[in-house]
């Protein structure tokens, strides 16, 4: 009798921590499997990336377009808050990535590295940004072509729709 008590005491417990275990892993892997694309209101495309090069540029919304947010990065002095933005369809994790070089910088994959600030995005208002800062990188495409770069915001003789994204995800 006293075995019996027992159990309907236990069953009910390893069932609860059981489900408490599944549902908390549920929840992580659905956070991390949000894809986005994002199109460009100037020309329609969509940004793109090839799965075989670090290639990156304004194309077809039916290719390599998907993405996803990874690590994040909180600036203290502002607390805005940028994450890496990762390639969905490729192995390994590859990050958009650009640097500071010059006026007009260059958009590419790299493999994920936390300490590259180069790596760090953030959409907000249908632009893609590289920085918490007033003088911040905006991504836009290009006047000539599907290139896409990373520039001050409104640089003259640009269409400002250029800097414009519209992000869907699933």
């Amino acid at each position: 009798m006293k075995s019996l008590k027992t159990l309907r005491l236990t069953l009910p417990m390893m069932f609860a921590a059981l489900m408490l275990t599944v549902a908390g892993a549920m929840s992580t892997a659905s956070a991390a499997t949000t894809r986005w694309v994002y199109q460009n209101a100037f020309e329609g495309n969509c940004l793109t990336y090839s799965g075989t090069t670090s290639n990156v540029w304004s194309g077809p919304c039916d290719g390599l377009t998907a993405w996803y947010w990874g690590d994040s990065w909180t600036d203290n002095t502002s607390g805005i808050t940028l994450r890496q933005l990762k390639a969905w369809y490729v192995t390994g994790d590859l990050c958009l990535t650009t640097d500071w070089k010059s006026d007009t910088n260059a958009v590419w994959t790299s493999p994920c590295d936390t300490g590259n600030d180069g790596q760090y995005w953030r959409a907000d208002n249908n632009t893609i940004t590289n920085s918490p800062w007033l003088s911040a990188s905006h991504l836009r495409t290009s006047a000539n072509g599907d290139a896409v770069y990373s520039t001050r915001y409104a640089q003259p003789g640009i269409e400002s729709s250029r800097w414009t994204w519209y992000g869907t995800h699933n």
